[in-house]
Parts: structure tokens; sequence; C-alpha cells
């Protein structure tokens, strides 16, 4: 996944010359038509109630981009909140908020699906499974899987014994149950909560270890435009090497990123395994994003992830994972096939009557 880097004015004004001397070339978006492909059935401890609508497969539209992009996004500072107090601060609200959630995920052909979730009535899960469907034939056997499942279940202990969720005290409790397990094996971890203890705020509080990222999209009060206001920053070694919990990875829980957002009405969240962030620039994701804001959150899913997999079977475009390649050292051209989830939650005020009414899969945050 790219970093997004804040450039200097002589070198921004560099690219924004370029960009307007090449902006003739960048196509714009189109109705999109869904190419559909099955992956391997969702694990029922993945997901919680009826409240999240899900999808197998995904869309594509007609963007393709690649050079241009990279340009774009060089050229497009990103507010990164690496500690509490960074976080772009948001007015109080008459209530807590609620979201809306869909799902949509597509395995990597070569292999099952690696990549699995949960969305509980407050808490979220991501987690990208690395080399445990290469030695096991039982999806229930892969680590991923089973770290999902287990971390889901220590939060909804603490929540019947404490009545409160640490999601860096769940993470490491499952990583120690899961110790002497006969999983396969290793996997990311993104686990968060919403919490709504102080009146008037909904605050997302979580732990990432390794490169599956969340990002908070919000509309600029200044000009109308959908921006990333904060996104978690990729854990990696080394280039293509992330930090990664279970197997005989050295990495552990306590090396957690924790980050703790306020959110306010509107905010779209994006959280998805690097299937998604490996292959699509930011200002790709807004664009799709600014396509889909009048549909439910499972299509803006579904259209994010079928996107994804159209980069990653194209040979000739420069993806982001391609830049890093670049960077580190090696050669690399077109996507990156890979397994791809991404989960969408929209954030909205149960007390607005038409917001409420217009999202009919909500869970209260």
């Amino acid at each position: 996944m790219a970093n997004p880097t804040a450039s200097a004015a002589p070198r921004l004004a560099i690219l924004l010359l370029s960009l307007s001397l090449c902006s003739a070339f960048s196509p714009s978006l189109s109705p999109l038509s869904l190419r559909r492909s099955v992956s391997p059935a969702l694990s029922p401890s993945r997901i919680e109630g009826k409240r999240v609508t899900r999808s197998v497969g995904g869309g594509c539209t007609s963007v393709r981009m690649g050079f241009l992009d990279a340009l774009k996004e060089l050229a497009m500072p990103t507010e990164i909140a690496d500690t509490a107090d960074r976080a772009p601060e948001v007015a109080a609200a008459s209530g807590p908020l609620a979201f809306a959630a869909g799902v949509s995920e597509i395995a990597d052909p070569r292999h099952p699906m690696e990549d699995a979730w949960f969305v509980a009535e407050s808490e979220i899960g991501m987690f990208d499974g690395v080399s445990g469907a290469m030695k096991s034939d039982n999806q229930d056997g892969i680590y991923s899987f089973m770290l999902s499942s287990m971390t889901q279940r220590m939060i909804m202990n603490q929540k019947v014994k404490r009545g409160v969720v640490d999601t860096a005290n769940a993470l490491e409790f499952a990583c120690s149950a899961l110790a002497d397990s006969l999983s396969c094996g290793a996997s990311t971890a993104c686990v968060a909560h919403f919490d709504t203890t102080v009146p008037g705020y909904t605050t997302l509080q979580g732990v990432n270890v390794g490169d599956s990222g969340l990002s908070v999209v919000r509309r600029s009060a200044d000009d109308g435009t959908l921006k990333v206001v904060w996104k978690t920053n990729p854990q990696q070694h080394f280039f293509n090497c992330p930090f990664q919990l279970g197997g005989s990875s050295p990495d552990s829980p306590d090396q957690a990123m924790k980050f703790k957002v306020p959110l306010q009405a509107g905010d779209l969240l994006v959280v998805a395994t690097d299937g998604f962030y490996d292959n699509v620039y930011e200002n790709q994701m807004i664009d799709l994003l600014e396509y889909t804001r009048d549909q439910d959150a499972t299509s803006i899913a579904q259209a994010l992830v079928g996107f994804a997999r159209q980069q990653q079977e194209d040979p000739s475009i420069l993806v982001p994972y391609g830049v890093e390649a670049q960077q580190a050292g090696e050669r690399w051209s077109g996507g990156k096939l890979d397994d791809t989830c991404v989960m969408v939650l929209r954030m909205y005020n149960p007390n607005d009557a038409q917001a409420a009414d217009s999202e009919p899969q909500a869970a209260a945050a």
C-alpha cells in the first residue's frame, strides 16, 4: 500500500503542471457492469445477526489509470493520525451515531479465500491471512479465520464480564489462546469498536497490525468534496513483508498501532485488506466513493472490490504495489493478484429521521 506524501511546493507545482498537461487523457467514471466470481462460503463466525449485508464477488468500472494516479497520489496530502491527539476534531452530535455496513470479497483464483472479517453490534475486524490455504484444505483451520473468530469471542466476553471493550487486550488474548492450535499460516489484524461513553461523541477506537487498512472519508465543509481525513499506517519490516501474527512470526499484538478517531454523521469508513490498497490509489477510491455516493454500503463495497480485481488483472498499469516495488529496487509491472475484502461503514445520526429511513441495514454504534 503506497504511503501518501505531502510534497514540497516546487515539487507539487511540477506535478500539478504535469497533471494539467495530461488531464485530457484521464478517463471519467462511467456506469459499471458487474463481473462476478464466486468465492468460498462465508464463515458463520464472522457475522452477527442480520445487521450486515454482504456480497461475494464485485463490480468493475471503466476507470483505467496508472501513471497519472501515481502523480496525483503524491500531490494529494492526507492527514495521518498515528496518535489520538492528531485525529481531526468533530462537533458534538445529538446522540450516539449508528452505522450501516456492507462487505464484499473475492478470492485469489490460485487458492481458497484467506481474508476473514466480522461485524458485530459495535465492533469490526479485518484479517488478511498469509500462506494458510497452501497448507490446509480446511478453511476453518486457516489462522486468519481462527483469529477473527477468537477475537470476536474475546470481545463478547469483555462486554459480558466488564461491560467495556478493549480491542488491544482482546487481540492479545486471542493470539495467546491460539498459540498451541493446529492452525495454518499467519495473519494481519485490524480490530476496532465504536465508543460512545462521552455524551455527544462516537469515537472509533482500535488496533492495527500489518498492512490491512482503515480509512475515514469525510465530505469537506469547505469545498464539498470527499477527503481521507484519517487512515492507518501500514506496518512492514521491509517491502512486501508486513507485520503478522501467528505461525513463526516474531511479531506480537503489543506492536499494534493503537488509534482513537472521533467520527461524525456522513463519514464513510473503508476497511480493507492489502488486495485492495495494493492496487487502488487513494484518489481512485475517492472517485469511486463519489460515483457510488447514493448507493448502499454493500453496493459501494462491491464496486471497490470489483475495481480492485480489474486493476489486479491488468498487466500494463502502475499500481501502488508497483510504486513501492520500484522504490525498493524491485521490478514489477501490472496489478498484484490477491484475496480482496472490503468493508464499508456509513455513519449516520439515528435521530435524523431521513438518514435513518435511508439506512435500513443499520446497527447502533
